[in-house]
């Protein structure tokens, strides 16, 4: 029977729809659950880092990535579960330029990350997924080792590939698959202040 930890970071809030999704998870897993609230600290490579600590030392088999703005829909965690990989996501969407995708992209020729195409049923085995919605079995990190996630900076300083991608490009390079369930997408709740 699989155990699983779902694993918040947050930056000390988290979005109150959230909250509820999380309740009737507990509520519905349990007792075979753990939830685990890491506070998010800057770059956030370090908090997804400190969730993967808290999850080893735990007893769980899978590790349930959340973001505090993101909602999984009902039963997400049960059907990622039934699909038996080792590194499943229920996507959200996400906006890029003045296009809304979700965050299941490829890599193009030129080694860009571009957009997923078709967005419906299960994809993969190579895609690039986002954290939040991502399911990942202990075993992994028996190939993947800490530094789990990790940012990747070009000589100047600049961002080239944030902690996600990166973790999904260095799970493919050891031989592991990575897929997502376009029929489970997330809610994604986006405060813009004003």
């Amino acid at each position: 029977m699989a155990r699983v930890c779902i694993s918040v970071a947050t930056k000390g809030h988290m979005h109150a729809a959230t909250v509820e999704w999380l309740l009737r998870a507990f509520a519905q897993l349990a007792p075979d659950v753990e939830v685990h609230i890491v506070r998010n600290s800057n770059p956030l490579q370090h908090a997804r880092c400190e969730q993967v600590r808290r999850f080893l030392a735990s007893e769980c088999s899978h590790m349930f990535i959340l973001d505090s703005d993101c909602v999984p829909q009902e039963g997400t965690i049960q059907k990622l579960l039934s699909r038996n990989e080792l590194i499943i996501a229920a996507p959200h969407p996400t906006v890029k330029g003045n296009e809304i995708g979700l965050m299941v992209l490829d890599r193009d020729g030129a080694g860009a990350y571009v957009q997923h195409r078709p967005l419906v049923g299960l994809q993969g085995p190579d895609v690039v997924v986002g954290c939040a919605g991502l399911l990942i079995h202990r075993a992994v990190f028996d190939i993947i080792h800490d530094p789990w996630f990790q940012c990747v900076y070009d000589e100047q300083g600049f961002l080239i590939r944030t902690e996600d991608f990166d973790f999904c490009d260095r799970a493919h390079a050891a031989g592991l698959e990575v897929w997502a369930d376009c029929d489970l997408v997330q809610t994604h709740w986006v405060e813009v202040p004003i």
